[in-house]
């Protein structure tokens, strides 16, 4: 099954569970794409959050770099930058066409 999650909330609790359960799918060996935007990013930079450091072990869970648009590249923090890459189809993130199975947004 081909999942997309939307990480786009301020909430750490939120963001973390939404990252468990990416990396929970994909240990089941669903492919599971991330993708980050809005408020999620003032968490995300922070280092001492839990989503900072499980963003780092993407490729423990084979999962592929979680996406990012370009207008949010200077959002991100530097040591983040090798995680998340914003090379992707935008047309991607809209839930009709099909390229996922299921789209979860938090």
């Amino acid at each position: 099954m081909k999942i997309l999650i939307t990480i786009k909330t301020d909430s750490e609790l939120q963001s973390y569970e939404a990252t468990a359960l990416a990396f929970l799918l994909a240990s089941f060996n669903h492919d599971v794409q991330l993708y980050f935007a809005n408020n999620v990013f003032n968490i995300l930079n922070h280092p001492n959050s839990r989503i900072h450091g499980m963003i780092q072990s993407l490729e423990l869970y084979d999962m592929p770099k979680a996406w990012i648009r370009d207008s949010d590249v200077n959002k991100l923090s530097k040591n983040l930058l090798p995680f998340c890459h914003s090379d992707f189809n935008a047309d991607l993130l809209k839930e009709d066409n099909q390229s996922f199975d299921s789209y979860l947004v938090f």
